[in-house]
């Protein structure tokens, strides 16, 4: 039996070449839209890792900056810091002031005040090379760490010499320690610049010699006259009270205002606060009933005369005319007085919701105050710096070209 056959027609049918002819088409459309959406994806990749791969050529280029043999002196001058975060690290948490532990969170910010006033006069530095000025150098680093050894080591005993010797107030000796490391530190780095630099380079690296010297200043006042030894110095309390009360109604707690010579009441709906003229803040809160009493030393008077002493010295050093340099440092003292209202209402806050044992708020309040500074006056030079940049760009160094050149290759 034999099967039909049909012959294949030389010519396919119209339908069949339509449908070829839209397979083709549609194959060469889909490979077009493919195509097209692939270059839009290369090129949102490449806008999206352009910041980025910029972001990373500014820190090579900032770190090779400082891999030179001219930045040897800024390891000199920062290792009595690192010897204090590495053999008491808990100083510089929230932990300071509690027990032995004294308050050394100022210091991060004089590291970062050695860096950059070492960057911005890094052509004028240059490292000696003579070898007697690093034999001073090196007992210089030896006599502060021993001089830090004290505190450390004999914390007590000093303590103890500081009250019976030196009129230093009991309330008050962990200030006076503190004054001492600010103030010797601040030496240090005076010799360190001249020896390993030259005497005429002292002023391009002050900016952490004036900060140390405030803090070690204020310190001692605090530890020579605490509390409301310095009625002058008052003057600001009673503003801050009524600043920190109002952010606390804003946020919901109960306030009232009492005469000066009446008691706190021992009852109120929590939480709430009643504010005595000029000192007194009773707080009743989730964790009990605390009594805070703000002397100078915490009312902002401290924070605005650091920052004051910092911010002229760096707005002298600032490229920018006069009458920006004066909006930028009156930005910043507003600025550090409501930070100081705001670490007032965090010490509040802590004793409402967290604890109201005076040890643990007293540690708190201690330690908050550093750290807010550091932050506000860290973020807002960066600021000031990043808007300067901006209205007169830096050109770009021959590294920073090659390294952005690479990355787009």
């Amino acid at each position: 039996m034999l099967a039909h056959k049909t012959a294949p027609s030389p010519h396919p049918s119209p339908i069949t070449v339509h449908e070829q002819q839209g397979l083709v088409r549609l194959t060469i459309s889909t490979a077009k839209t493919a195509v097209v959406s692939a270059n839009v994806q290369d090129n949102d990749s490449t806008m999206s890792t352009k910041p980025k791969k910029q972001l990373k050529a500014r820190f090579v280029e900032l770190l090779n900056e400082f891999r030179t043999r001219d930045a040897i002196p800024l390891l000199v001058i920062v290792s009595p810091i690192l010897f204090l975060i590495v053999m008491d690290p808990l100083s510089f948490t929230l932990v300071s002031f509690v027990g032995r532990e004294i308050g050394r969170a100022g210091f991060v910010f004089v590291f970062f005040l050695v860096a950059w006033d070492w960057h911005d006069s890094r052509n004028q530095l240059h490292l000696t090379r003579a070898k007697w000025r690093y034999v001073l150098a090196s007992l210089a680093l030896i006599g502060l760490i021993g001089f830090y050894c004290l505190d450390l080591f004999y914390t007590d005993p000093v303590r103890v010499y500081v009250t019976s010797q030196l009129g230093v107030s009991q309330k008050s000796t962990l200030s006076f320690l503190v004054a001492m490391e600010y103030m010797a530190y601040a030496i240090y780095c005076l010799i360190i610049t001249a020896i390993l630099y030259s005497p005429r380079k002292i002023l391009l690296m002050v900016t952490p010699v004036i900060y140390a010297i405030g803090n070690g200043i204020l310190a001692s006042l605090d530890a020579y006259f605490p509390e409301n030894a310095l009625p002058p110095l008052q003057i600001w309390v009673p503003t801050v009270w009524n600043l920190v009360v109002l952010m606390l109604r804003i946020i919901g707690f109960h306030a009232t205002f009492l005469p000066s010579a009446q008691q706190c009441p021992m009852e109120q709906t929590l939480p709430s606060v009643a504010y005595v003229p000029p000192n007194v803040l009773c707080i009743y809160g989730l964790k009990g009933f605390v009594e805070l009493v703000i002397f100078w030393p915490s009312s902002g008077i401290v924070s605005m005369i650091i920052y004051s002493l910092v911010i002229v010295v760096l707005m002298v050093k600032l490229d920018a005319p006069r009458k920006r340099k004066l909006i930028y440092a009156s930005i910043g003292a507003v600025g550090t007085f409501f930070v100081n209202v705001f670490r007032i209402t965090l010490i509040v806050l802590y004793a409402t919701y967290v604890s109201s044992a005076y040890s643990v708020v007293d540690a708190f309040h201690n330690s908050i105050g550093d750290i807010l500074f550091i932050i506000w006056i860290f973020s807002y030079l960066l600021l000031v710096i990043h808007m300067e940049n901006t209205r007169n760009p830096i050109p770009k160094s021959s590294t920073t070209a090659r390294l952005e050149k690479t990355s787009e290759i």
